[in-house]
């Protein structure tokens, strides 16, 4: 993992097999080593322009990957955004402290003119 391609600061959202963390960050403050542990499924770390994700491989003859997504990099033909709320360890629903997070979902159509979502980003909502 290149740290220098992670946006400068932003939010982190890390699933691991025993947790799930989201908060914010600041690149000087990542350490590598806690962030990639063995248990780590899937790394989120986006900012309101871009996004770098870390997907591990179920199979395992292939290499886990670290992926750049932002609209320049996605190919796509329109684009759909929709907010989602966030809740704070034990809350149970969304009140008016509540922050948000949103997902750019990357728009194609086929040759019968059915949509297809190909690909998605987290986008940091200030």
């Amino acid at each position: 993992m290149n740290l220098l391609d992670v946006p400068e600061q932003g939010m982190v959202y890390a699933i691991y097999t025993d947790e799930v963390k989201y908060e914010k960050y600041n690149r000087s403050d990542l350490n590598e080593k806690e962030i990639l542990r063995e248990n780590l499924l899937e790394l989120h770390l986006f900012d309101e322009e871009v996004e770098y994700r870390y997907v591990k491989m179920r199979e395992r003859q292939k290499e886990d990957r670290f992926i750049l997504i932002s609209d320049e990099t996605v190919s796509h033909e329109k684009s759909y955004s929709e907010k989602i709320y966030t809740l704070k360890p034990g809350q149970e629903k969304p009140d008016k402290n509540s922050g948000f997070v949103e997902v750019i979902s990357y728009i194609t159509y086929d040759e019968n003119d059915l949509m297809r979502i190909d690909n998605y980003r987290l986008k940091e909502v200030k």
